[in-house]
């Protein structure tokens, strides 16, 4: 199961029939069954007007029509004179202001780094209630058996806190690495000396030292650049023999063991899973991991290979690419048509490019995502001054903020939660920051009209309208999707109704995924198989979890017949509470 099927590459048949139903306290209006399609990107206009009403539509006696502005266009409809389908006034209430709508549910996610200071029960609960809604077990650092272990208490704790918590498995991939130096020392490398880099292993000094990359003198070429220990350090190739590179110090430093390697501007030819990563990947399949995360993702054949072995063992664990090599960023529209969801992992990306290049890179990333309809997480530094400090730094506020306006469904704590001091507090402090910012500025519209896939997939359009509805009325509390696969949940999500989205689904694997959806709250419980019978769950889920209240009212959304994978084709507008009268 991924997190988008392969049914959302697949344009809908001209001949596949929608029916969306508008029902509410005042009255009922059917469009369909028709064909529906998309009028190429998601305009403008549809984001930034109500319904309308038709001129052509009253000079031609049509009474009570409304239109909506470049959203849909229905073949074999009459729309006199716009060419749209008129929607009827009684099933669409007039634009009204908005009214303040609870902000009680936060939208964007949190996912934390375990490690040694929260792989305990007592931090780890007090995350959940924080607001932590993914962990992340990065697989760079301790071993596979104390991984399995930390997923077990993972799934022991949010069992016991009553959250879904999903769980996922960061891959460390070919991470490019220094040898060893004599004692463990630093080594002095100064500008304009000369140094040699060799894939044999040797003691370290400032004359030569080890790159663990086997292909090192078959891919890289004289006059390209090498980053050490994250960028501290930079060098310049100046010849390549069998022996290793020669280089030029251009940026000097203290140079100490195993550091991170970096070739910005060489195509490596290593494979984005190792044997080590195969080993960790059939591991986390056999103990249940809800995603995994591909590092130094290439292009869309890593995506596929992982996937490839996934599916060797009979899973379907979805992939999260992370985009961090500049090859990446070059290859990314395939790479995100190829992948389940994707990581803006700015650490290793700020490496390869210039610092001025990953703010661009990183609305880039977030807005591929969300024309490809998957999942995106910012990582990297979000709170990093929270590792040793109880509060963090305006700029990393600020940071945050950003994240959350341009989009991403997820950030990512990394050393915050892994090794620092104040585990709890920076999941507390994230929460307030994200809450702060979803409540102070709706989504920027040139943001959403970068994120709108052209696509004319009639659930597309379904998910549309019910974000529309909830655009347009006030009263509208809440979205409501029955899903079996998430896929309902997801496409919503990537709609960003202003609006929270209740995901009802009978598979607790798939609850566990959507804890990366934003805006998303998964609800664990048996499907049903008639429209009258979810509303009943309805009411009671909504009602006895304290999100919304009897007469108010919400947008239900579905897939008809329920088992219907991949699917999105029912809608109605439903008033909590009367249940019985349907």
């Amino acid at each position: 199961m991924h997190l988008h099927p392969q049914e959302r590459k697949q344009r809908a048949e001209p001949e596949d029939p929608v029916a969306v139903v508008f029902q509410g306290v005042e009255g009922a209006a059917e469009i369909g069954p028709q064909n529906f399609t998309l009028t190429s990107r998601l305009d403008p206009h549809y984001l930034a007007s109500p319904p309308e009403e038709s001129a052509t539509a009253q000079d031609q006696g049509i009474p009570g029509q409304l239109t909506w502005p470049r959203l849909l266009h229905c073949p074999g409809v009459d729309s006199p004179g716009s060419g749209y389908p008129p929607v009827s006034r009684r099933g669409l209430r007039r634009h009204r202001p908005r009214a303040p709508r609870s902000r009680s549910v936060r939208r964007t996610k949190i996912v934390c780094t375990l490690g040694p200071a929260s792989a305990h029960p007592a931090p780890l609960a007090a995350m959940i209630r924080a607001g932590m809604d993914v962990v992340r077990l990065n697989t760079s650092h301790g071993t596979m058996a104390e991984h399995l272990a930390n997923i077990r208490l993972v799934r022991d704790v949010a069992t016991a806190e009553g959250k879904p918590v999903g769980v996922l498995m960061d891959l460390s991939g070919p991470k490019l690495r220094t040898g060893e130096t004599r004692d463990g020392k630093p080594i002095a490398l100064d500008p304009g000396a000369v140094t040699r880099l060799t894939n044999l292993t040797v003691v370290g000094t400032a004359a030569a030292f080890t790159v663990d990359y086997p292909r090192l003198t078959e891919d890289v070429r004289t006059g390209d650049h090498v980053l050490l220990d994250d960028g501290e350090i930079e060098l310049e190739v100046t010849n390549v023999t069998a022996a290793g590179l020669d280089c030029r110090v251009l940026v000097g430093g203290l140079l100490g063991p195993r550091k991170g390697v970096s070739f910005p501007n060489t195509n490596l030819t290593m494979p984005a899973l190792t044997e080590r990563d195969q080993e960790s990947l059939r591991a986390g399949v056999h103990a249940g991991v809800d995603f995994f995360a591909l590092s130094f993702v290439r292009d869309a054949d890593d995506i596929i290979r992982a996937r490839d072995l996934i599916h060797s063992l009979d899973a379907d664990t979805p992939i999260i690419a992370k985009i961090e090599r500049r090859q990446a960023v070059e290859n990314l529209e395939a790479i995100m048509a190829e992948a389940d969801g994707a990581m803006v992992a700015r650490g290793d990306l700020g490496v390869e490019l210039p610092p001025e290049d990953v703010p661009v890179q990183q609305r880039r990333i977030i807005a591929s995502a969300g024309r490809n309809m998957i999942p995106v997480i910012t990582a990297t530094q979000m709170l990093e001054s929270m590792v040793d400090s109880p509060r963090p730094t305006r700029a990393e506020s600020s940071d945050v903020a950003n994240a959350v306006w341009d989009l991403s469904d997820a950030l990512m704590l990394s050393q915050e939660t892994a090794v620092g001091r104040f585990p709890v507090e920076t999941v507390a402090m994230m929460d307030r920051i994200i809450r702060r910012a979803e409540g102070a500025a709706p989504p920027a519209r040139e943001m959403m009209i970068s994120m709108a896939p052209e696509t004319d997939d009639h659930s597309y359009v379904v998910a549309l309208a019910a974000r529309r509805i909830v655009e347009s009325d006030p009263n509208m509390q809440a979205v409501v999707c029955f899903t079996r696969s998430g896929y309902t949940a997801f496409l919503l999500s990537k709609v960003h109704p202003n609006a929270p989205i209740f995901a009802i689904t009978p598979n607790e694997a798939v609850c566990r995924r959507l804890s990366l959806a934003r805006s998303v709250v998964p609800i664990l419980a048996p499907l049903v198989n008639r429209s009258e019978e979810m509303l009943e769950v309805v009411d009671r889920l909504l009602t006895q979890g304290g999100h919304v209240a009897a007469g108010e009212e919400v947008v239900v959304v579905a897939s008809m017949p329920v088992d219907a994978a991949g699917t999105t084709n029912f809608l109605k507008l439903h008033r909590v509470g009367e249940s019985a009268e349907y």
